[in-house]
């Protein structure tokens, strides 16, 4: 249901893969670059669901961050 409810609002991001973790791990490394999201940061998933499945009298009531 999140997925759903959060994807008119977010981008979606690559996957970079990371040669030098990938190497120093021994396996296969990639990156998800949420860094790339509208606000910069990968917090915008969580928090926007949260509010998004709010009730109206939660909304009413306001958010405070």
């Amino acid at each position: 249901q999140a997925a759903q409810r959060i994807r008119p609002y977010v981008r979606e991001t690559p996957l970079l893969r990371s040669a030098y973790l990938s190497r120093e791990s021994g396996g296969e490394v990639y990156l998800k670059l949420e860094n790339l999201q509208h606000t910069g940061s990968f917090k915008l998933r969580g928090a926007f669901n949260k509010l998004l499945s709010l009730t109206p009298a939660q909304r009413e009531r306001g958010v405070i961050t």
